[in-house]
C-alpha cells in the first residue's frame, strides 16, 4: 500500500512556513492594519448589471491608483484548476450535508487531523465539499497577484508573515460579482442560492488551519496557523460584490505546490466523488490504497458499508469518463481488507 505522504517541496515549503514563523515572532512586533479596503456599506436597494459592473471597475481602478503610488506591485493571474496539494490530502471538506452532526471534533469544537509531516486541526465553521466547491471556484476566478507590505494590501494582513526574504509578502485577488461566481459553479438563479453561495464563502474566510510539527530534535513543537481566504463584500437584493484576497501561503500553494483537479470531471460527481476524485488527483498515475485508509483521509462519515458502495459507484463514473484507464477492488473486507488499485 502506498500512502498518502507530505515529502520533498510540499514537506519542506511547510517546515520552512513554521521555521521562519517562529523566528519573525521573536524580531518583529505587530504593525497595525490601516487603509482597509472595504467595500461600502449602504442601503439595500435594487441594483442593476450595469451598476455591479461599474463598481467593479471602480474598485480596479482604485487598484490601479494605489499600485501608481507605490503601495505594491500588480502582476496578471491566468489561473486553470490548480489546487493546493497539501489541501488534497487532509479531511477538512466533508461529503456530508450541511446540517448533519460533525464527528470528531475536540473540546475547541475544532477538527483534528494527521498527517505524514505532521498534525493540525480546522479551526472555523463546519465545511463541506460544497464550500470546497466554491474554493476551487474563487480560485479559477483569480485575476492579479500583489507585492506590497502586509498593510498596504487591499485587505491588510498581520505584519508577520511566513516570509524567509524581506517584509513584502504577496497575495492573490480577485473582485468578481456573485452572479460570476454563481455561473462559476453552474449555481442556478435565484436569491436562495445567491445567499447560500455568499455564505460558503464567509465561512472559508473564517477558517482557519493549524498545523504542528515535532523539532527535528524531538525535544519541542513548531507550528503556524494559517488562513486561506480574506474577504470583503458588498450585497443588495439581487446582487453582490465580492473582494476575495488569499493569504501569502495559499498564493504560494496555488504558484508552486498545486495539482490539476479536472473542474469538469468534478462537476460529473457526487460529492463522495468529488472527494475521492480531489485526493486521487493528487496520487501517483499508479496507485494504491486499503478501502478504510481511504475513507478516513476524505473524512466519510457514514458506515464502511456505504461508504464501499459510494466508492464502486465512483470508480465506474470516473471509467466512463475516461480519467482512468482501469482500477480494481481486491480483498473480501474480513479477513483480506478491501483494497482499491488504479491506472491513470
Amino acid at each position: 500500500m502506498e500512502e498518502p505522504k507530505i515529502t520533498g517541496k510540499l514537506a519542506k515549503s511547510l517546515d520552512r512556513i513554521l521555521t521562519t514563523v517562529e523566528a519573525r515572532k521573536k524580531s518583529a512586533a505587530a504593525e497595525e492594519l490601516k487603509d482597509v479596503t472595504v467595500l461600502p456599506v449602504t442601503k439595500k436597494h435594487r441594483r442593476s448589471a450595469r451598476q455591479t459592473r461599474l463598481s467593479i471597475e471602480q474598485f480596479q481602478q482604485d487598484l490601479f491608483n494605489r499600485e501608481i503610488d507605490g503601495r505594491f506591485t500588480t502582476y496578471p493571474v491566468r489561473p486553470s484548476s490548480e489546487f493546493p496539494t497539501f489541501l488534497t490530502r487532509i479531511p477538512i471538506f466533508l461529503p456530508i450535508k450541511r446540517g448533519r452532526d460533525n464527528q470528531g471534533l475536540d473540546i475547541d469544537n475544532a477538527m483534528p487531523f494527521m498527517t505524514s509531516w505532521g498534525r493540525g486541526r480546522k479551526h472555523g465553521p463546519p465545511l463541506t465539499v460544497y464550500d470546497e466547491d466554491t474554493l476551487m471556484a474563487v480560485a479559477r476566478l483569480r485575476k492579479a497577484r500583489l507585492f506590497g507590505r502586509p498593510h498596504n494590501l487591499p485587505i491588510p494582513i498581520a505584519a508577520i508573515q511566513p516570509k524567509a526574504n524581506g517584509e513584502d509578502v504577496s497575495v492573490h485577488l480577485l473582485t468578481c460579482s456573485l452572479s460570476e461566481l454563481q455561473s462559476e459553479c453552474d449555481d442556478s438563479d435565484g436569491g436562495t442560492n445567491m445567499q447560500l453561495r455568499l455564505a460558503s464563502v464567509k465561512r472559508l474566510g473564517a477558517t482557519v488551519i493549524e498545523l504542528d510539527r515535532e523539532t527535528h530534535n524531538k525535544l519541542g513543537t513548531h507550528g503556524t496557523q494559517i488562513k486561506l481566504i480574506d474577504i470583503a463584500w458588498e450585497t443588495y437584493d439581487d446582487k453582490g460584490l465580492l473582494l476575495i484576497q488569499f493569504s501569502p501561503i495559499m498564493a504560494a500553494w496555488l504558484e508552486s505546490e498545486y495539482t490539476y483537479i479536472d473542474w469538469s470531471i468534478r462537476k460529473q460527481l457526487s460529492d463522495t466523488g468529488k472527494a475521492l476524485h480531489r485526493f486521487l488527483s493528487a496520487q501517483p498515475k499508479k496507485y494504491s490504497i486499503y478501502c478504510e485508509k481511504l475513507m478516513s483521509i476524505i473524512g466519510y462519515q457514514r458506515e464502511y458499508r456505504y461508504f464501499m458502495g459510494d466508492l464502486r459507484s465512483t470508480m465506474k463514473k470516473l471509467s466512463e469518463l475516461e480519467w482512468m484507464e482501469n482500477w480494481e477492488i481486491v480483498g473480501t473486507g474480513r479477513k483480506v481488507p478491501h483494497k482499491l488499485t488504479l491506472k491513470r
